[in-house]
């Protein structure tokens, strides 16, 4: 199978050199269409998340790795970059992202975000007409593969959301929550989340909100409001900040935050996000704890029984994908059996079409229906042949079929 990918997680690369190859949609776009009109590639998907940079080819003629090279870490990349890259080819590629779709390589193993973010990567690639016949057929595979699982293999034992992992180690490392003072920073999807986890804690939970977006933002039940520019000033009532956006800025750094916090106060800072929001340098300050995300990885442990499990029935997918991946080229074939059965079949009914007593335009009608039908039957009986023999005996079959109607229809004229 000619599909491949390259890409960069947080196996192969820490926090700190992950931010740095996040890419925007904007960049995503622009990436997406150098590989289709300069590498030539047939189909290009590209997912951007805060755990992975992936870039996913379909009939690409070069190195997937000089692709990702110049096109996420740029022309002047050091040789050394190269060691975070992962390449996965054919049916290794095609496993790989049936799993990645379940969360089996999310750092929060079984996270059902993951599946989102790739119906967004492919729904962005359709909507620039990047993506193509083949891609479009894995990832979709992938997604109902995913779906498949979460209905009827259990995972993880409990929700898998990010922010409820955090919520669940803060606990077991710190105690009861109740009652603690909460700032979370973004009201986005991953913000909301936290909010709602903190408020099934107890705790005082506020969230910030920038002012042009105040008659759009989606604010949870019982969650306080500070406004975005304000949030200095709320500091030093604070036992916890949490931060989730998208900014390219700190949305809290070092020498605002020694500048408003309450001394001697203890104070735990929980970063979501990619390039990161606060200012790596907070942690020097006494009494104050800085997270990211890498420290939250929640891996497998005992689910080896599911992981088995899940695996056997993703075997299925990689199979049903491969054995379209290798029939589409006989697709071609097919339609023109099916083209040469419907000419054989209407030449046939000539002299029953003149025996009934039918207008011009039913004669018509009548004719058309008659071949589409003969068409839509034989290529169904062929399809079928998919399920019965191996796809070198299909293509001998094919090729003596498409001979045979030939010379049928050479008799018939």
């Amino acid at each position: 199978m000619n599909i491949s990918m390259v890409g960069i997680d947080y196996n192969t690369a820490s926090i700190e050199d992950r931010e740095h190859f996040t890419l925007t949609s904007d960049k995503q776009l622009e990436i997406a269409k150098i590989i289709k009109d300069t590498y030539q590639a047939s189909g290009c998907i590209v997912l951007s998340t805060c755990n992975r940079t992936e870039i996913w080819f379909s009939e690409l003629g070069t190195s997937e790795t000089e692709c990702f090279s110049k096109l996420v870490f740029g022309e002047d990349a050091k040789e050394t970059m190269l060691e975070f890259c992962v390449c996965r080819q054919g049916d290794e590629a095609a496993k790989y992202l049936m799993e990645l779709g379940c969360g089996i390589h999310s750092q929060i193993f079984g996270e059902d975000q993951i599946l989102t973010q790739l119906k967004q990567a492919l729904q962005q690639a359709r909507d620039y007409q990047y993506v193509d016949s083949v891609l479009e057929c894995l990832f979709r595979t992938a997604i109902t593969a995913a779906k498949k699982v979460k209905t009827n293999i259990q995972i993880a034992k409990s929700n898998t959301s990010l922010p409820h992992t955090i919520v669940e180690q803060l606990e077991k490392e710190q105690g009861n929550l109740s009652g603690k003072s909460c700032l979370v920073i973004g009201n986005g999807e991953m913000g909301r989340l936290m909010a709602e986890n903190l408020l099934e804690k107890k705790c005082k939970v506020w969230m910030t909100l920038r002012q042009y977006k105040k008659s759009k933002a989606i604010i949870p039940e019982g969650c306080g409001v500070i406004l975005y520019d304000e949030r200095y000033e709320h500091i030093e009532a604070m036992d916890y900040i949490f931060s989730a956006t998208k900014s390219h800025h700190f949305t809290i750094n070092k020498s605002m935050f020694e500048n408003k916090r309450l001394k001697g106060k203890t104070y735990y800072l929980i970063d979501l996000a990619i390039p990161r929001d606060i200012e790596p340098s907070v942690e020097e300050l006494n009494d104050v704890n800085v997270y990211n995300m890498d420290y939250f990885s929640q891996e497998a442990n005992d689910r080896k029984k599911e992981l088995v499990e899940t695996r056997e029935l993703l075997s299925e997918y990689v199979s049903e994908f491969k054995q379209w991946y290798q029939f589409r080229n006989l697709v071609s074939t097919v339609d023109d059996i099916s083209n040469i059965v419907s000419d054989i079949t209407d030449a046939k009914l000539t002299k029953v079409y003149k025996s009934i007593d039918l207008s011009r335009e039913q004669q018509e009608l009548l004719q058309s229906n008659v071949q589409m039908a003969s068409k839509k039957a034989v290529s169904k009986i062929i399809f079928g042949l998919r399920d019965i023999l191996q796809i070198d005996q299909c293509e001998e079959v094919l090729q003596a079929l498409e001979q045979s109607a030939m010379n049928c229809a050479d008799y018939v004229k």
